[in-house]
């Protein structure tokens, strides 16, 4: 693996390997990859921590037709409808958000917030972004950290760089999916995770801090909590009363116009 600092490295080490530790500390290892999440504590498989799917959907700012989700977060199968492989953090259930698009298309910044690590995992992971995103970005009442997979290539912005909601992070591409269930012609997606962090590691985050394990530090949870208005806590989502649980989400329309100008957060591609 590639990581652009020493002090990220041993971080994002542990972040993307799949394989629990053989002590008590297992939950200090993996993190995000396609497959896993979406369970109440995955700390026996080595995933750390998630929140389970709280029932959210999507509903976009003027009827856009927005790119919808392949693969929603908590769910047991693939865009193609095949079922995830058992293992990982509750069985395989999914750790974020799958959007299939063609090989180049534009991501975005889904907020504003600062670049946190990037770097190049293995299968299930390719070439990754990771975006720092604290309450005074976004208006919400935790922190959080999003991470781009399967990137065309890495993106030209560097650690601790500032990004703009809607501001052109990376192109989508297939690295990581090529091979195994996708076959030689792999899956061009955007595999989007959504970790939130605890107290500890907000405090570290916003002294600017990259020493605080993403697993230890954060809990994974569906990246279309992010979205909601509102809510204290990400675990808060799985409350909402019925009516609340689509949720209206501001997008950047194909001209760079952003759509529904009261919003700080996004939709991670364009939409027409």
């Amino acid at each position: 693996m590639r990581l652009t600092s020493g002090s990220i490295s041993v971080t994002l080490f542990l972040l993307t390997c799949l394989i629990a530790l053989p002590d008590a500390n297992a939950q200090t290892r993996g993190g995000g990859g396609g497959g896993g999440g979406g369970g109440r504590d995955a700390s026996r498989s080595g995933l750390g921590k998630s929140l389970p799917a709280p029932g959210l959907t999507a509903a976009f700012h003027g009827g856009a037709a927005c790119t919808t989700i392949a693969s929603p977060y908590g769910s047991p199968t693939r865009y193609d409808g095949s079922l995830r492989k058992s293992g990982g953090a509750e069985d395989g259930l999914h750790g974020g958000i799958d959007l299939s698009l063609d090989e180049g298309t534009p991501l975005l910044a889904i907020a504003a917030g600062r670049v946190f690590a990037a770097g190049e995992g293995g299968m299930l992971e390719g070439i990754f972004l990771w975006v720092l995103h604290l309450p005074e970005d976004t208006g919400l009442n935790f922190a959080f950290l999003a991470k781009y997979q399967h990137l065309r290539e890495p993106s030209p912005l560097r650690q601790g760089e500032r990004v703009r909601p809607g501001q052109d992070l990376a192109r989508s591409g297939k690295t990581g999916t090529v091979g195994g269930h996708y076959g030689p012609r792999g899956y061009p997606h955007l595999h989007l995770t959504v970790r939130a962090l605890t107290d500890d590691g907000l405090k570290l985050a916003a002294t600017g801090s990259g020493e605080f394990r993403i697993l230890r530090d954060t809990v994974m949870v569906d990246p279309l909590t992010v979205y909601v208005p509102g809510i204290a806590a990400p675990a808060d989502a799985a409350n909402l009363p019925g009516e609340r649980k689509t949720v209206t989400i501001a997008h950047v329309d194909l001209k760079g116009t952003l759509r529904s100008a009261d919003s700080r957060l996004v939709w991670p591609v364009a939409c027409p």
